[in-house]
Formats: structure tokens, C-alpha cells, sequence
């Protein structure tokens, strides 16, 4: 599960976070983009996961990670994707780089 750098739920959680430094870096570093240089055509993928966050998959209701990354956009739907790996390109490279089953 991937969310947008200015997601709300990030500060409700905060006190959850264990890496909280480093995700308030690189939400600070992701703000500094335009919405262009986020979502641009190869462009390496960035992010930070929440570490202490699980996410369960409704699938098969399997603890899954989550990660803040500045592909992913909050006016496109809510600003938070269950990443599907297989079937989206983005979500692919993002997987790929931070070795995430596909």
C-alpha cells in the first residue's frame, strides 16, 4: 500500500512510526516537486515505508507493508493505492526498486 507524501493519515499515525524522521525528510523533500516531476515518464520511483504500519490485503487478508512515495497523487482518487504490481507500470518500478513481491 503506497500513500501521497501529504496524506492525513501520516500525522494521525505519527506517533506509530518508528522511522518518523525519516519519513517527515522525505515528505519535506517530496513537497519541494511539482506534480509533473513526480508522476514524470521514467522517472526513478521514490519512497520511505512506514515502518510499524501494516496494512491488510483484502485479497487474502495478509499483513502488507506501507510506504509514502511521491508517485502517487491525492487528487487521483483518495491519495492512497493498494499497489498492484503486476498490472501497473508505476507500481511495477516501485516494487522492482525496493524488492516488493510482485
Amino acid at each position: 500500500m503506497v500513500l501521497w507524501p501529504e496524506h492525513q493519515l501520516i500525522s494521525k499515525i505519527k506517533n506509530q512510526i518508528s522511522n518518523i524522521d525519516e519519513v517527515e525528510k522525505y515528505i519535506k523533500w517530496a513537497k519541494t516537486k511539482t506534480e509533473e516531476e513526480r508522476i514524470a515518464g521514467g522517472k526513478e520511483k521514490t519512497g520511505v515505508e512506514l515502518k510499524g504500519i501494516k496494512a491488510i490485503n483484502p485479497a487474502n487478508k495478509e499483513e502488507i507493508p506501507v510506504w509514502v512515495a511521491d508517485y502517487v497523487l491525492g487528487h487521483v482518487g483518495t491519495g492512497a493505492i493498494m499497489a498492484v504490481p503486476a498490472h501497473d507500470q508505476r507500481d511495477f518500478e516501485f516494487a522492482r526498486k525496493y524488492n516488493l513481491p510482485v
